[in-house]
């Protein structure tokens, strides 16, 4: 199968990492393209605006990856980016890190702590994780406040961050599982494995979550629904 991965601009070093990244949650025989928009997720906030502004520019790119033959299409990052635009175009699954992530977690526990780059993000965050129904499930919201743009020079900053954030939330609020809302945080800079030795609950990881998600989908020959997403005649 062909699955298209949606990136932002990054400076070449950043972009390659990420993109390695991509590739390791893959599954053998899964072909993966990557398509940059004209924006970019790492020298802005990691927010709202940030989400409407790219979205135009994602759902470009998933119409394009439909006419070409892919079979699904996975935007970068948690802020999902056009996904619900671009499901209202095209017909093969396009699926959000930030909703499948979310929506596999509630299915290992009732009992989320979710961790953000900044605290800034956490508004937008709470809107997405009700219109997913998902919120209830959300017991702590947490944020390492390291923007995005300088995660590879703060690394160890960011470690350090999320385990005190993390044991906070197990600790105060008996949060079980860890949701990383950020992929450069895991699986980019740190592998999940990595934190849930060290705080003993499970950490989830976005970015294999979604490409999985649409290897599964493309797999049973699943999409989104007509009725939900209506194609509109021109």
């Amino acid at each position: 199968m062909k699955i298209m991965v949606v990136m932002g601009e990054y400076p070449p070093e950043e972009g390659e990492r990420r993109r390695q990244a991509v590739l390791r949650c893959a599954s053998p025989g899964t072909e993966i393209g990557f398509g940059v928009i004209k924006a970019t997720f790492f020298r802005r906030s990691n927010s709202q605006v940030n989400s409407l502004s790219a979205g135009p520019l994602v759902a470009e790119i998933a119409v394009k990856a439909e006419a070409d033959g892919y079979d699904a299409v996975v935007p970068f990052g948690t802020l999902d980016a056009g996904v619900e635009l671009s499901r209202n175009l095209v017909r093969i699954p396009i699926v959000g890190a930030g909703q499948s992530v979310m929506h596999l977690a509630v299915q290992l526990s009732n009992r989320l702590g979710v961790i953000a780059y900044e605290e800034k993000s956490i508004p937008f965050m709470r809107k997405q994780m009700h219109a997913w129904r998902v919120a209830d499930s959300v017991v702590a919201m947490r944020s390492v406040q390291v923007p995005l743009m300088e995660s590879t020079k703060n690394r160890d900053a960011i470690r350090e961050r999320f385990i005190r954030c993390a044991r906070e939330m197990i600790d105060d609020h008996d949060v079980e599982i860890i949701v990383p809302m950020g992929v450069t945080m895991v699986p980019v800079q740190y592998a999940p494995e990595e934190f849930k030795k060290e705080l003993g609950v499970p950490v989830m990881d976005a970015l294999k979550t979604s490409i999985q998600t649409a290897e599964v989908m493309v797999r049973m020959e699943l999409t989104h629904s007509t009725r939900t997403y209506p194609r509109i005649s021109a």
